[in-house]
This record gives C-alpha cells, sequence and structure tokens, in this order.
C-alpha cells in the first residue's frame, strides 16, 4: 500500500510541474479528498494512516509532521521523477482527478469546506486529536455522490 506521504509528494510533484504551489494546510485537504474518494470509488483506503479532527479541519498527523518546517508557506522539496512508478495507472488518473478538482482552490476555502462536513464535524471536539471514522467519510461522500448524480 503506498503511504499518504506518497502521495502528498505526488501532489508537490504535479504542483510543481502545473506552477501551483501547496502549503502544509491545504495538502492535509488534499490527502483527505484523496481518501475520502477513493473510498467512495473502490472501498478501500488509498493510505493506511489515520486522518484527525484537528482545528483546522482534517490532518493526516505523518505527513503535517513531515512539513511542519514549512509553516504557512508553500512546501518546497526535491521529488523523485520515478515517483509516479509507486502508482498504478487507475490510481494515478484517480489522483489526477482529485488534484485537479480541488488544486483550484485556497487552504482557507477548503478548510472551510471540511468544517462544514458532517465527517469533520462529527469527529472534531476542540483541544483533542481525534479519529475521523473511515466508516463515515465513505457514508457521507458516497451519499453526496448519489445526490450530486439525482
Amino acid at each position: 500500500m503506498i503511504s499518504a506521504l506518497d502521495v502528498a509528494k505526488l501532489f508537490l510533484k504535479w504542483a510543481y510541474r502545473d506552477g501551483d504551489v501547496i502549503t502544509n494546510l491545504k495538502m492535509q485537504k488534499l490527502l483527505y479528498y484523496a481518501q475520502a474518494w477513493h473510498l467512495v470509488y473502490f472501498d478501500k483506503l488509498l493510505f493506511d494512516e489515520n486522518i484527525k479532527a484537528w482545528d483546522f479541519g482534517p490532518v493526516v498527523p505523518s505527513v503535517y509532521t513531515e512539513y511542519k518546517e514549512f509553516g504557512a508557506n508553500p512546501i518546497i522539496i526535491d521529488v523523485d521523477s520515478s515517483l509516479e512508478d509507486l502508482f498504478n495507472q487507475d490510481t494515478l488518473e484517480f489522483l489526477e482527478a482529485v488534484y485537479g478538482n480541488y488544486i483550484k482552490y485556497s487552504a482557507h476555502d477548503l478548510v472551510n469546506i471540511t468544517h462544514n462536513e458532517r465527517p469533520w464535524i462529527e469527529s472534531y471536539k476542540e483541544g483533542e486529536s481525534n479519529t475521523i471514522n473511515c466508516d463515515l467519510i465513505k457514508e457521507y461522500y458516497t451519499k453526496l455522490l448519489n445526490d450530486t448524480q439525482k
């Protein structure tokens, strides 16, 4: 299984390619939506790390820690050119679609969106680091998809 950090590096590679920037705050939301939609479309986890409900929305703590040094600035790292080899073609196409759908939003827009969605609302408790249940994520986004297809 790929890690959340693998996905984060892939998103950074694409951001550099496209002239975009990603902060740690924005990265956390991109990872959250990648996991959410992967659960909906493939009925399995994209990566195995827990997603926590923090003050500014969903967070993968391991990736947050990895990029914490950048603060609110864009994450700038060297990305291995062979990174995409870690992913099968279906996963690459799926992640490209997620990236394309969410990269256009600012980090704060994504915070606001997640703050209005049931998985974060039901999981968040101020001062705590609660895991957002994957079944709740899958249920919520499956219903969202079904409602938009009506």
